[in-house]
């Protein structure tokens, strides 16, 4: 039996978090669970485990954080462009003078915009900031999917493979 809001759900705007911290992913995912017309539909520890997950699950927002081990974001960020131009790409991070040069950066390499991640769990200002400002650029970047799609476009995921 198919829910009343199954086309709603179907509309959300698809979310995946990479961060190295399974706390964080944690308590994003929470967040945007509760949010309507956003749906997580994946996370990863690193980029190169986001590689992965992107090409199965053709989300229309990618959360992406800047320091992770085996890849991280800046090198994760333009592979992940060039496999989908269509995902808007968030950059997650502290907020320390280094890390603004690296959002600097990984604007200029095509992600969408960035959010400072808080820096102490301590402040529930600052994470409730965090909370706020990462659902609104979601909101703005993931926008519709159904408004997003071509007419006729087979998502990603349902299209077959080039030999």
């Amino acid at each position: 039996m198919q829910r009343p809001d199954a086309t709603a759900a179907s509309d959300a705007c698809r979310v995946v978090l990479v961060d190295d911290s399974s706390v964080i992913r944690g308590m994003v995912t929470r967040w945007l669970e509760q949010e309507p017309g956003i749906a997580v539909v994946g996370s990863a520890p690193n980029g190169a485990a986001a590689l992965s997950l992107v090409a199965r699950v053709d989300p229309d927002v990618v959360v992406l954080d800047i320091e992770m081990p085996e890849m991280d974001g800046l090198t994760a960020l333009p592979k992940l462009l060039a496999a989908n131009r269509e995902i808007k790409v968030v950059m997650a991070s502290t907020l320390t003078l280094r890390n603004a040069d690296i959002s600097m950066r990984a604007l200029q390499l095509g992600a969408a915009d960035y959010v400072a991640k808080p820096e102490s769990a301590r402040d529930p200002n600052a994470a409730e900031t965090f909370r706020r400002e990462l659902i609104q650029k979601i909101r703005v970047l993931g926008g519709p999917r159904a408004a997003r799609r071509r007419p006729n476009q087979t998502p990603r995921a349902a299209r077959p493979l080039a030999a």
